[in-house]
């Protein structure tokens, strides 16, 4: 599960970005809310429901002028637009939270497991950003669900995964002391992803194209989207682990809520953002980003970078 989760604090910043009009947006359709304490019930994700398809597309016309068609978007110009979008609301991002479904499919046994959890950016871009996941339920191949309270946290470098039923932490140094660096900044960080991310970082580290979301029930209520592939250059950091990301953006709001992560051992990583806010943190999610050292009896397993 740690290397998904990795993958999926990565993909925290699929809420990086935001747009003025976001605000206005109602939160059935998709978009994101203006944060209010208390915050809201995090509503059941379902997974019933057809798959819809997601027209990529270089325009960021309105709503109303939208469809619901699979047309690829025309050209470098449009997949232009969209990263410039991209950029420009990842830059006025800073916190925001949202609920998640993750799901796992594994190339060798083709079993499929879910989780549902808490996703949650704070601070501006840069190093001193922080990205907590908190998994609270597990889902495994036959539907059966059941609790999985872990939370995982990326801050000043170190990965921190703490299992509260064992009383276990484990911390990985994933970048060395006195390095600066943007995780999420493709060619900087372990979590590098681009969204929100400078364009021209995105085209140097990735061939990008438009497409559209592979099928999945995951899709269902999926507002009109922009969708790219972003296969990772030869020799970049991200062709280690990737083999391709998928990303669709909600064209009224720039925000990316739906991504894709084929590995390059062939296992396929989907997470579902929904309910975003954007905004000052309540108490229950700060929490999640400002997480007070292991209580006494806890075991520290603490694994520093190799010289």
């Amino acid at each position: 599960m740690t290397r998904h989760a990795l993958a999926v604090l990565a993909l925290a910043a699929a809420c990086s970005a935001r747009n003025d009009r976001a605000l206005a947006q109602m939160p059935g359709q998709g978009g994101i809310q203006q944060r209010t304490d208390p915050a809201p019930t995090e509503p059941p994700a379902s997974g019933d429901g057809p798959a819809r398809s997601v027209p990529p597309t270089g325009s960021a016309a309105a709503p109303e002028a939208q469809t619901a068609s699979a047309t690829p978007a025309a050209g470098q110009e449009a997949i232009t637009t969209i990263l410039d979008a991209a950029e420009a609301a990842g830059e006025r991002l800073d916190s925001m939270a949202c609920t998640v479904i993750i799901e796992k499919r594994d190339a060798l046994t083709d079993d499929v497991e879910r989780r549902r959890g808490r996703l949650v950016l704070s601070g501006k871009a840069g190093p001193s950003r922080r990205i907590g996941l908190r998994i609270d339920q597990f889902i495994d191949g036959t539907g059966r669900a059941s609790e999985d309270r872990r939370l995982f946290l990326y801050r000043d470098g170190w990965l921190i995964e703490r299992d509260d039923a064992r009383k276990q932490q484990i911390e990985r140094q994933l970048v060395a002391e006195g390095t600066s660096m943007d995780p999420l900044q493709p060619g900087e960080g372990p979590l590098a992803l681009p969204v929100g991310a400078r364009r021209s970082e995105v085209l140097a580290n990735y061939i990008v194209t438009a497409t559209t979301l592979p099928e999945s029930p995951l899709w269902k209520d999926l507002p009109a989207s922009d969708v790219l592939c972003l296969v990772p250059r030869p020799s970049t950091p991200a062709a280690r682990d990737a083999k391709q990301l998928i990303v669709a953006w909600d064209r009224a709001t720039s925000l990316p809520i739906a991504v894709v992560r084929d590995s390059t051992e062939g296992d396929r990583t989907i997470a579902r953002l929904r309910s975003v806010e954007v905004g000052p943190l309540n108490d229950a999610d700060r929490a999640l980003v400002d997480l007070p050292a292991a209580a006494e009896g806890w075991t520290v397993d603490r694994r520093p970078l190799k010289p």
